[in-house]
């Protein structure tokens, strides 16, 4: 054949992340306690993917297995088609407090991820500094973390874990300790962030408004052992505004979301009695 007639394949793109058929269980007083069972998700280069599920239905599990702080009963965990099951050091983790080292100014411990991989320390608080900036921390370089509020703290906590050398990063509830006002602005300002970077995320949330405002993705998960029950590509463009969240389909979407939580939150406390 002509090379000018052949006809080129597709590339085909490499997840970022990928989580094949995770199951997990705990033993709790003589018996096994089910947690995940047959969890298979992905994220994208440059995907905000959600999860949102009931309380206590294994989400922050599932990221204790990414991260390779436990392994899974059965399952694989794959960064970039590489298999790290188990492995511990290949994502940047953000959790729902802050974790700052009191001891350490706010700008020592933003910088804290890019010393851990051994960037020049000239490097390091040039960049820091440019984001800390960008972040609404400037001037607050060398207060220590007791000075600042809960929203600061988190964005000190956000930018430790953007400027980790990781592609993936997964936020676990980083917003679940705010007040609903702080929580809205930190919303806003994480999209104006990640819109400039395009990390690949996972986000842990139990707000299905916060989730659709912030994916491309969502996966709904069902009450323990956690299933994905159902997954959601999120229609509206990008960038995205806080108007969006008034818009007829968007509000549509919420209470299709919201129906399914409500269905799996009431045979959770149902299976309880």
């Amino acid at each position: 054949m002509d090379k000018t007639q052949a006809v080129q394949e597709p590339s085909i793109q490499v997840p970022a992340l990928e989580v094949r058929g995770i199951s997990k269980s705990y033993r709790e007083k003589r018996r096994e306690l089910p947690v995940l069972k047959d969890v298979s998700l992905s994220v994208a280069p440059g995907e905000f993917v959600s999860i949102v599920g009931p309380s206590g239905s294994g989400k922050s599990t599932l990221f204790h297995l990414i991260g390779g702080l436990t392994e899974p009963d059965q399952g694989q965990i794959l960064l970039q088609g590489q298999d790290i099951t188990g492995k511990k050091g290949h994502i940047s983790y953000v959790p729902q407090q802050p974790a700052l080292f009191p001891w350490r100014t706010i700008e020592d411990n933003v910088i804290l991820a890019m010393e851990v991989f051994g960037v020049p320390v000239r490097e390091v608080r040039e960049e820091a500094r440019k984001w800390m900036h960008r972040a609404g921390l400037g001037g607050f370089e060398n207060s220590y973390p007791h000075k600042l509020s809960g929203g600061m703290q988190q964005r000190a906590s956000f930018l430790r874990g953007l400027l980790g050398r990781q592609e993936v990063m997964c936020l676990d509830e980083p917003f679940s300790a705010l007040d609903a006002l702080t929580r809205s602005d930190m919303q806003h300002w994480l999209l104006n962030i990640w819109e400039e970077n395009k990390r690949s995320v996972l986000f842990i949330t139990h707000n299905i408004e916060e989730a659709l405002l912030l994916s491309d993705t969502v996966y709904l998960f069902s009450s323990r052992p956690a299933t994905v029950l159902h997954k959601v590509k999120v229609p509206f463009p990008r960038p995205r505004r806080e108007e969006i969240a008034e818009d007829a389909s968007f509000l549509a979407l919420k209470r299709e979301l919201t129906q399914y939580m409500r269905e799996e939150q009431k045979k959770m406390l149902e299976g309880s009695r």
